[in-house]
C-alpha cells in the first residue's frame, strides 16, 4: 500500500492506494499562509490516513506546480506557496518514506490512463478544463514530463485567440477563451447574469450559445494542435466544464474535425473523464508505485 496525496489551492486530499483502488480518504482545507504551514497541514492529513490504513511503502504527491525531477523541488507553483521548496526532501524527512512528486495534472492523466477513461490506450492526453486548462500526457504508461518538467501546458498554446491577453504572457494564448473561468467571464461581458460555467451551458439565451461556441472552438484548436503533435488514441476531458456532457462533447467533436488531420482523427476517441475527484490521489499513488519499484 502507498499513499496518494493531491494538494490543491483549496484542499489537500489523501488516500491509501492499492493497485488502482483508493480507500481511507481524508481531506482538509489547504493552509496557504506559508510553505511551512501548508506542509504541516499536509502532514496532518497524511498521518490521519496512516493511523487508519497502516504504514505505506511510499508517498506520491501531486501539486499544481512545475517540478524539477532531478531534485524533487518545486520550480514554480500556482495558487500555493511552494515555489523553491524542496518538496520531496521535506516530506521524506517528515515521514521517513520514499517520496515522489509530480504536477497534479500529470497525476490525473496517469490515473485516467491506467484505471479510467483512457485505460488500454497507448497515447493519451487528459485535459482538465476549469479555472484554467491543464493537461497531462501519458505514453505507454509513462508520464511525459518534458526536459524541465513543463510538458503538457496545453492551455497556453498560442492559437491567435480573439480574447483578452492571458496572465502567462504568451501572445494569443488560448486559456482566457478555452477555460471554464474564461467562459464565465465572456458570458458576463455579454450581459448574462450567471454565476458559473454550468449556468452558461444551461442558459437558453442566444448570447450563451454564442460564447459557448467560441469557447468550444478555442478548446478544439488546442486539442487539434496537441493531436497533430502527439497523435493520441484517446483524449480525456475532465474538470467542471466537462459536467456539461454532450452539450460540450457533441460540438467539441464536430469542431475537432476542423483542426485535425483525417489520418489523426479516424481512430481518435474524445471521452469524458471517469475518475472525478479521485483521479489526483489515485494518480499520485500510481506514481509512488512506479517510483518505489514495489510490485502492485
Amino acid at each position: 500500500m502507498v499513499l496518494g496525496v493531491d494538494v490543491g489551492g483549496t484542499k489537500v486530499a489523501v488516500a491509501a492506494v492499492e493497485g488502482v483502488t483508493a480507500s481511507h480518504f481524508a481531506e482538509h482545507g489547504t493552509v496557504l499562509s506559508s510553505a511551512d504551514a501548508l506542509l504541516d497541514g499536509v502532514e496532518h492529513v497524511v498521518r490521519e490516513v496512516i493511523r487508519e490504513a497502516g504504514e505505506p511503502e511510499a508517498l506520491g504527491v501531486g501539486v499544481p506546480s512545475q517540478i524539477d525531477f532531478a531534485t524533487g523541488a518545486v520550480v514554480t507553483s500556482v495558487n500555493i506557496p511552494l515555489t523553491g521548496v524542496s518538496l520531496r526532501d521535506e516530506l521524506s524527512h517528515r515521514f521517513g518514506l520514499p517520496v515522489v512528486v509530480d504536477n497534479d495534472a500529470n497525476c490525473a492523466a496517469l490515473a485516467e490512463h491506467e484505471a479510467g477513461a483512457a485505460k488500454g490506450a497507448r497515447v493519451s492526453i487528459t485535459v482538465t478544463v476549469g479555472t484554467g486548462v491543464g493537461s497531462g500526457i501519458v505514453v505507454d504508461g509513462r508520464i511525459v514530463q518534458g526536459a524541465f518538467g513543463g510538458a503538457g501546458e496545453i492551455g497556453h498554446v498560442p492559437v491567435g485567440s480573439e480574447g483578452p491577453p492571458c496572465g502567462c504572457g504568451v501572445e494569443g494564448c488560448a486559456e482566457p477563451m478555452a477555460s471554464g473561468s474564461g467562459l464565465l467571464a465572456r458570458a458576463r461581458e455579454a450581459g448574462l447574469d450567471v454565476d458559473s460555467a454550468r449556468d452558461v451551458f444551461e442558459s437558453s439565451d442566444p448570447r450563451a450559445a454564442d460564447v459557448i461556441a467560441r469557447m468550444i472552438d478555442h478548446l478544439a484548436r488546442i486539442l487539434g494542435a496537441a493531436t497533430q503533435v502527439l497523435n493520441p488514441d484517446v483524449i480525456v476531458v475532465g474538470g467542471g466544464v466537462a459536467q456539461a456532457r454532450e452539450k460540450l462533447f457533441g460540438p467539441l467533436r464536430e469542431a475537432l474535425e476542423r483542426y485535425t488531420l483525417a489520418s489523426h482523427r479516424e481512430r481518435l476517441k474524445l471521452v469524458p473523464a471517469m475518475l472525478g475527484e479521485q483521479a489526483g490521489v489515485i494518480g499520485a499513488g500510481l506514481l509512488a508505485w512506479k517510483a518505489s519499484g514495489v510490485p502492485r
